[in-house]
C-alpha cells in the first residue's frame, strides 16, 4: 500500500553553500549532499520505485510528514491518510524524523485470518496496516553488489514497467527571465514528485532535463516550471529519449 523512505532532514532551500561544511566533513560533493537535503534525491528514488511497481503519489511532492525526532516508524502509521493508501495500486512517500533512520519501509495489509494471526504472533501487530522496515541504508555496499548482480547475472535489482511518477522542476528562489538553470542540488531548483499523467498534461519540466534551459519569463519561488517557461538547448539526446518514451507509453 505504501513504499516509504525515512529522512532525517528536508529543507528545499538548502544549497551548496549551506551544505559546504557537511560535505567537507564527510568528503562528499556539496551539490550531491544538497540534493539529499532539498528533497531532489528522495524524489528520484521514490519515482524509481513508483515506475517499477505501478504506484503513484497521493499529491504533488508526496505527503512527507515530519514527526518528533526518533519516533519509531511503527508508531507513525496514522501520518498517512488511509483513503490515499487504498486508491489504485498504492503510493510512494517519505517521512522526516522517524526512527530507524536512514532506512526504508513498506506498509501493507492482508485479509487472510491465518496470516493476520501469525503477523500478530510475530509482533508485527494487529493491523489493518502492517509495517516492515529496513533500518539501514549502506550505499557503499549496495551499489557494487547491485552492479555485479546486473553484469554477472543479468538480473536487475529494480526496473521500470511504465512511467508513473515524474520529478518536476521547482524554483528554489525567485528566478528571472534570461537566467540559465543550474544543475540538480545547486542554487536555483529542487525536485518534486508528480504523477506522470499530470506532468504530461500540464507540460511540466522534468528536473533531469532542466539544466542549461534558459528562462523565458520570471518565476516565483516554489513555482513548478513548465516547458513554456524555458528554451530547451538544441540537439540533446536526453530530450529525444524523453519524447520517444512518451510516444511509446502515451501515444504523444
Amino acid at each position: 500500500m505504501l513504499c516509504g523512505n525515512i529522512k532525517g532532514l528536508h529543507d528545499p532551500y538548502r544549497n551548496p553553500t549551506t551544505q559546504e561544511g557537511f560535505a567537507k566533513k564527510w568528503k562528499q560533493n556539496p551539490a550531491m549532499v544538497t540534493s539529499f537535503a532539498d528533497g531532489s534525491k528522495i524524489s528520484f528514488e521514490q519515482a524509481i520505485i513508483a515506475n517499477a511497481t505501478g504506484m503513484h503519489v497521493a499529491k504533488r511532492g508526496m505527503h512527507g510528514p515530519t514527526v518528533e525526532m526518533g519516533k519509531h516508524i511503527k508508531d507513525c502509521l496514522e501520518e498517512y491518510p488511509l483513503e490515499d493508501l487504498l486508491k489504485g495500486d498504492g503510493i510512494v512517500d517519505y517521512i522526516v524524523g522517524a526512527s530507524p533512520g536512514p532506512g526504508v519501509f513498506v506498509l501493507g495489509t492482508v485479509d487472510n485470518p491465518i496470516q493476520k494471526h501469525y503477523l500478530n504472533l510475530y509482533k508485527v501487530g494487529e493491523g489493518p496496516l502492517y509495517c516492515f522496515y529496513n533500518p539501514y541504508h549502506l550505499c557503499h555496499f549496495e551499489v557494487p553488489i547491485t552492479v555485479a548482480r546486473a553484469v554477472l547475472f543479468h538480473d536487475a535489482a529494480i526496473a521500470p514497467e511504465k512511467p508513473m511518477v515524474d520529478v518536476v522542476t521547482t524554483a528554489k528562489r525567485d528566478l528571472k527571465k534570461g537566467e540559465t538553470l543550474d544543475g540538480i542540488g545547486h542554487y536555483m531548483t529542487y525536485g518534486l514528485c508528480e504523477n506522470m499523467s499530470t506532468s504530461l498534461e500540464q507540460q511540466l519540466l522534468p528536473l533531469g532535463l532542466a539544466v542549461d534551459c534558459v528562462l523565458t519569463r520570471d518565476i516565483l519561488k516554489d513555482q513548478v516550471l513548465t516547458y513554456e517557461d524555458v528554451i530547451v538547448p538544441e540537439g540533446r539526446l536526453s530530450d529525444k529519449l524523453r519524447k520517444e518514451q512518451n510516444k511509446h507509453f502515451f501515444n504523444l
